[in-house]
């Protein structure tokens, strides 16, 4: 109903057309009164904030509605700010006296020049109000150009298999005037349509329309009242532009919905029988854009890269560098759903040092899930350990291993101890190497000062482990004595179970070297000699590594629970620990009691 005993207060631009439209308008309704005041740009003061640049004399129309100093606004059309200020609707788009009120000739649309600088309100002028003003709406409803608009849907086709297109989409594609379509692997699909097609594809330094080109075709169809679908691959709000699509028809008045399509990011899990996320392996996935050097490399573990065949090298190199595994596996796939859909399997190291040109379109799925594709759960689900100390060899067959070394070893220069020690070796009955590093230096010093392995003649060997005995071997030396135990407590363990006689020992040694195993031997009544065959050091520019997916970290020696500590801090308590030797859990405990 409309109000008897209500004068409308009506503020507009110094614009002819505005008024024009005012007063035609109440003309039809005379029993309405209304006052219309014209503003000037300098006598409009606003605090509403300009933060897109425009005119501030709209501004300050439209806070006179929000503070309700007026019931209604006209201004030019092209100058509202988008979206509105909440609490404000336009009531009508009415063409001004300049510009003809017949909607636009559909044959524009094929045009080959569009004017891509003109605004696409310039020539309209918009009626604003408060929302819920029921009166006003009944007087310029009747004048509202949009009530001849048509609509626009955004459609997402899918990655290419027609039968991937929704239900929703299909019942939009057989209502629509014009197909405005992208480069669908099938065009022929769309035939069924009774709607024309328009085909404004983009493909990589191939483009057959600019976006603002395509975001105007889409206004100048709607608003001559046609029933608009623009079909996108994948889904339109997924690297497709739509939501530049959409913001740029809401702004000017176009309604718009949209169909979601299945995004070729998602597909390709189904296609290839690779999840994205799995209990226990991924439990987060990031998708991103791959067409730019700026690609940005998020921490998840599963990474989906849309558009990045041009980039695989460049990708591959820059996840590494963020901290990715170089043996991370690399799945990468063309025309994914498509009859000819290949898949390539690579790692991060491989695909960093690449020169092969794969096809495009192309999805490159990163993580490891992607060792799901030949391998079943419980193999991928082997745990992580983190290797602290110079050799990770033995635990490799156990499980994922982060190999870091947190100790550097290096020979001594020869000195006149080391020469005294070589000149007497038949002085000994025994040798006790205690890591493959001794074994190492013991004959380069050895080669050094002019011996060979003939003067080990009559000399017994003692090896700590297996990693120590096969460096032995490779020597052609067979070792008299391996205890079942490698750590120093088991060496003596075994000499005192099995009795064996004593001697004059020689123990090549660390600069760190631990005294449990002499002291133990002298103890017993051995005569030992302990030269220094190298040094253990801290290791020049270590970083910290990502532990999270680390279950377990091994500690070889005490000093890589020291240096462990020196670089990470702390202890993480929420991992399991292997200790080599009684002294490595020693240093650990000890350490741990400090830091409570």
């Amino acid at each position: 109903m409309l109000s008897q005993n209500r004068k409308f207060k009506i503020l507009s631009q110094n614009n002819l057309s505005a008024i024009r439209i005012i007063t035609e308008c109440f003309a039809s309704f005379p029993e309405l009164e209304f006052d219309i005041r014209v503003i000037e740009a300098e006598t409009a003061g606003s605090s509403v904030e300009n933060s897109k640049g425009l005119q501030s004399l709209t501004y300050g129309l439209l806070e006179t509605l929000l503070n309700q100093t007026s019931d209604l606004v006209v201004v030019c059309a092209a100058s509202l700010p988008w979206p509105l200020p909440s609490g404000l609707e336009v009531l009508a788009l009415v063409k001004s006296a300049t510009h003809s009120n017949k909607l636009p000739d559909p044959d524009y649309l094929y045009l080959e020049k569009l004017d891509a600088e003109q605004d696409p309100l310039e020539g309209f002028i918009a009626v604003v109000s408060a929302k819920e003003q029921t009166d006003l709406k009944s007087v310029f409803g009747p004048q509202d150009i949009r009530r001849a608009f048509g609509k626009v849907t955004l459609v997402g086709f899918g990655p290419g298999n027609a039968d991937l297109l929704t239900i929703g989409g299909d019942k939009a594609l057989g209502k629509a005037d014009i197909i405005f379509h992208d480069d669908l692997l099938d065009q022929t699909f769309t035939e069924k349509y009774f709607g024309e097609k328009f085909y404004v594809g983009k493909r990589k330094d191939c483009h057959s329309f600019r976006q603002d080109r395509i975001n105007r075709l889409l206004f100048k169809s709607a608003s001559s009242g046609k029933f608009v679908v623009r079909l996108k691959g994948g889904d339109p709000m997924i690297f497709a532009h739509g939501g530049e699509e959409l913001e740029y028809l809401r702004r000017n008045f176009i309604e718009v919905s949209v169909v979601p399509g299945v995004s070729s990011g998602v597909a390709v899990a189904a296609y290839t029988r690779v999840p994205l996320t799995h209990r226990g392996i991924s439990s987060s996935v990031a998708f991103v854009s791959g067409h730019s050097e700026s690609v940005q490399i998020p921490k998840t573990d599963t990474l989906v890269c849309f558009m990045g065949g041009s980039n695989v090298r460049l990708i591959a190199q820059k996840a590494i560098r963020e901290g990715k595994r170089a043996d991370t596996p690399v799945m990468l796939v063309h025309n994914i759903s498509l009859p000819d859909q290949k898949e390539f399997y690579s790692t991060l190291e491989e695909l960093s040092h690449t020169d092969q040109k794969f096809p495009t379109p192309l999805i490159i799925v990163i993580g490891k899930v992607v060792s799901l594709r030949n391998n079943s759960e419980v193999e991928v689900l082997k745990p992580v350990f983190l290797v602290t100390g110079t050799s990770s060899e033995k635990y490799n067959n156990l499980g994922t291993v982060i190999h870091q070394p947190l100790i550097e070893v290096n020979r001594i220069d020869p000195n006149q101890d080391l020469e005294n020690c070589f000149n007497k070796l038949n002085e000994y009955d025994w040798i006790f190497f205690t890591s493959r590093y001794t074994v190492q230096f013991f004959f380069e010093f050895l080669n050094h000062y002019g011996k060979d392995t003939r003067k080990l003649a009559g000399i017994k060997i003692a090896s700590m482990g297996n990693i120590t005995t096969r460096a032995l071997n490779k020597r052609g030396i067979i070792p008299d004595l391996e205890p079942d135990e490698e750590s120093s407590e088991g060496l003596i363990n075994y000499i005192e179970r099995n009795k064996i006689p004593l001697g004059n020992v020689l123990i090549p040694r660390s600069n760190l070297g631990l005294p449990i195993l002499p002291e133990n031997l002298n103890r017993l009544g051995w005569s030992v000699t302990r030269p220094v065959f190298y040094e253990n050091k801290y290791p020049d520019n270590l970083k910290r590594l990502d532990l999270t997916k680390v279950q377990t970290i091994v500690f070889p020696a005490p000093s890589c629970v020291t240096n462990f500590v020196r670089l990470y801090g702390s202890i993480p308590w929420d991992k399991e620990f292997i200790f080599r030797g009684k002294e490595t859990k020693k240093r650990f405990l000890e350490i741990n009691q400090s830091h409570e």
